[in-house]
C-alpha cells in the first residue's frame, strides 16, 4: 500500500531544479496527498452506509447437534378451540401459541379422551385410557390434596420411557395427579417418582377457587394452595402474581444446564383454570378481560422458551409441542374460555369439551404454518414422542396397552394417514362411563349432558362470587357422572364434519344411522372386552394425616427453592 509518507518521498524535488519545476513538484505532492486522503473518506463512508442500511443477520449460536431432538410440551389448563387468533378468536392478543402456528403446524381435530383435569393429564403422560390406569371415580378427579391416591407407579410415563433411553427430564407447574399415600410428606405419587429427573416449581395438587390473588387469605387457603420443588413445600399458599415467572424461570435454567444433552421438559401452565391470575404486567391490558390477560401471560412465557432456544442454538433441534387438558369450562360468570363452533365444555364430551387447540413446532422439519386434519387424541402424543426420541413403542411396550398411534409421519411429511384419519374410533369417557364415540366423520352419544349450554358456576352455585367451602361443595357435587350424564336411547349421531355443533342429529330410523351406530357400537364392544379391572385412584379414600403443612399448625411459609 502507498502511503502518504511514501508518496511524499517519491515526489521530494531535487534542489538542482529550477524553481518553475519546484512548483510544478509541490502542486503534484499536494494533489497526490489530497487524493490519498479522499480515497480513505470515501472508503470509511462506504463502509459506514453498508453496516448503516445492510440487511439484519440475528445473531445465533451454531447449532451444535443434529439427531433425536430435544422435547417440550406446553400443556395449558381449560383452554379452549376457540381461544386464540391462529384459531379463530378476532379478540384475543397475539400469543406464543400463535407463533408457533405460525412456525409450525396447528391440529384442527385434536381430541381429549374425557374432559377434567386428572384423567386428562394421565392419558398424556401414560398414552393410555385412565380407565386402565385407574384415573377414574365418582369425584372425576383428585378432589382433595388429601386424597391416598394417585398415578400408579407401575404406570410408564413419557418421561420415564425418554430417561430410560438417554434423555435428562424435568418439569415445573401443575401436576394433579396425586400427592402422598402413607404419611404427609412421603410424596408418593409425586412427578420424581415418575420419570423425572428435576422436578421444578410445581402445584402438586392443582391451582383451587381458595388460591384467588386479590384475597389476602380465605379459610381454607392453606390447605390447598401450595408450591413444591422435587419432594418439599416451598410456599403455602401461594403468590399467584410471580407463578409464572418462576416457572418460566425454572424452565429457562433447565434447557441452559442440559443444552449439550438430550432434554424432555414439560412446562403445565396452570392459565386459565379458575381463580384466573396475571402478573400486573399483564394484568387489565387485555380487551378479553381477566382471561385473556392470563393467556397473554403464558403466551409470553412461550415467546420467552422459543427465544431462549434461539439463543443457544438449538432451536431447529427442539420439538415443542402445545395442548391444553381439555376445553373451556363454561362458567356463565365472564371468566371461562371460548370453545369455538363447539357446544358443550368441561365436564361434557360434546365437542366443546373434548375437542382442543394444539400445535407443534420444530423448524427445518414442520412445515410452517401448516394445518392438519387427522383425526388425533392427546393418547397419540406418548408413541409420537417416544418415536422421535428412536422408541418403538410396538417393540418396546409387548404387554402393554398404548391406546395411542403415533402421527410422527404428518408432522414430518405432512401426510395424513388412514389410520389415523378415518381407521380407528375415539372413544370419550366420563369417569369409567363410556359417553361416546369418534369414528371418522361420525361421533355417536350414548350418554349426553342435556345442557350442554348452561353455565356451570352461576346456575349451581347462585351466583359467582365463592366465598364459602360449603359452595365448593356444591359445585363439585356437579362433577359427578351421574349428574352430568343422561342415556340416550337410541344414541345420537351427528356427522360432526358438517355439524360440528352437534344439533342436526340423525334420523334413527334411517339406513344410514342403522349402519353407522352398529358399527361403532362393534367397536366399541370390541374396546370394552379389552379393558381389564383395575382399583379406582380417585375413589381412595381422602385421610386428614396425609394433608401437606409446612410449619404446623399454621401451614405457612415462604422458602427460596
Amino acid at each position: 500500500m502507498v502511503t502518504t509518507k511514501s508518496i511524499i518521498e517519491m515526489t521530494e524535488p531535487n534542489s538542482r531544479s529550477d524553481s518553475h519545476n519546484s512548483k510544478c513538484s509541490s502542486k503534484t505532492i499536494l494533489l497526490l496527498i489530497c487524493g490519498a486522503i479522499s480515497g480513505l473518506i470515501v472508503g470509511c463512508v462506504a463502509t459506514w452506509l453498508w453496516h448503516y442500511y445492510a440487511p439484519t443477520i440475528p445473531t445465533q449460536t451454531p447449532e451444535k447437534r443434529k439427531g433425536k431432538p430435544n422435547i417440550i410440551i406446553f400443556l395449558a389448563d381449560d383452554v379452549g378451540f376457540g381461544d386464540f387468533q391462529s384459531f379463530g378468536n378476532p379478540n384475543q392478543e397475539w400469543t406464543g401459541v400463535d407463533r408457533m402456528a405460525k412456525e409450525g403446524k396447528k391440529f384442527t381435530h385434536f381430541y381429549s379422551p374425557v374432559s377434567v383435569c386428572s384423567p386428562s393429564r394421565a392419558a398424556i403422560l401414560t398414552g393410555r385410557y385412565p380407565v386402565r390406569t385407574g384415573i377414574f371415580g365418582h369425584s372425576q378427579v383428585f378432589k382433595e390434596p388429601t386424597s391416598s391416591g394417585g398415578l400408579p407407579r407401575t404406570e410408564v410415563t413419557i418421561a420415564e420411557a425418554l430417561k430410560e433411553n438417554g434423555y435428562r427430564t424435568g418439569m415445573a407447574g401443575k401436576w394433579h395427579l396425586g400427592i402422598n399415600k402413607y404419611n404427609d410428606t412421603d410424596g408418593f405419587y409425586l412427578p420424581i417418582h415418575q420419570g423425572f429427573d428435576e422436578v421444578k416449581t410445581i402445584l402438586p395438587y392443582s391451582i383451587h377457587w381458595l388460591c384467588q390473588q386479590d384475597k389476602s387469605f380465605l379459610p381454607g387457603m392453606s390447605g390447598h394452595c401450595f408450591l413444591y420443588k422435587n419432594k418439599k413445600i416451598i410456599e403455602q399458599p401461594i403468590n399467584l402474581g410471580s407463578l409464572t415467572s418462576r416457572i418460566l424461570k425454572d424452565t429457562i435454567d433447565f434447557i441452559s444446564e442440559y443444552q449439550d444433552d438430550q432434554f424432555f421438559f414439560m412446562l403445565s401452565f396452570s392459565q386459565a383454570h379458575v381463580p384466573l391470575f396475571a402478573d400486573r404486567r399483564f394484568a387489565g391490558k387485555s380487551r378479553r378481560g381477566k382471561f385473556g390477560d392470563s393467556l397473554n401471560e403464558m403466551g409470553w412465557a412461550i415467546d420467552e422458551v422459543l427465544d431462549h432456544l434461539a439463543k443457544l442454538g438449538i432451536d431447529s433441534n427442539t420439538f415443542t409441542l402445545f395442548l391444553p387438558d381439555q376445553g373451556a369450562s363454561q362458567d356463565g360468570c365472564g371468566e371461562s374460555g371460548s370453545i369455538g363452533p363447539f357446544r358443550g365444555g368441561k365436564l361434557s364430551t360434546w365437542e366443546g369439551g373434548v375437542r382442543i387447540p394444539v400445535v407443534a413446532r420444530w423448524p427445518g422439519v414442520i412445515e410452517a404454518d401448516s394445518v392438519g386434519h387427522a383425526i388425533l387424541s392427546t393418547m397419540d402424543i406418548f408413541p409420537t414422542v417416544l418415536g422421535l426420541a428412536g422408541i418403538n413403542v410396538t417393540n418396546d411396550f409387548g404387554n402393554v396397552t398404548i391406546d395411542g398411534n403415533s402421527f410422527q409421519n404428518e408432522l414430518t411429511s405432512g401426510e395424513e394417514t388412514s389410520s389415523q384419519s378415518m381407521d380407528r374410533p375415539i372413544f370419550f369417557y366420563c369417569s369409567n362411563l363410556l359417553t361416546a364415540a369418534r369414528f371418522g366423520n361420525y361421533k355417536v352419544h350414548y350418554y349426553a349432558n342435556t345442557h350442554p349450554d348452561k353455565p356451570l358456576v352461576r346456575e349451581h352455585m347462585l351466583g359467582c362470587n365463592i366465598e364459602s367451602p360449603s359452595q365448593w361443595e356444591k359445585l363439585a357435587a356437579n362433577f359427578t357422572c351421574e349428574h352430568n350424564f343422561v342415556k340416550q336411547d337410541p344414541p345420537l349421531l351427528f356427522d360432526v364434519e358438517l355439524d360440528s355443533r352437534e344439533y342436526i342429529f340423525m334420523d334413527p330410523e334411517s339406513e344410514r344411522y342403522q349402519e353407522i351406530v352398529t358399527k361403532i357400537s362393534r367397536l366399541v364392544r370390541d374396546h370394552e372386552t379389552s379393558i381389564d379391572v383395575v382399583e379406582s385412584e380417585l375413589d381412595k379414600p381422602d385421610i386428614p394425616e396425609l394433608q401437606p403443612c409446612c410449619n404446623p399448625p399454621t401451614c405457612t411459609c415462604s422458602y427460596e427453592g
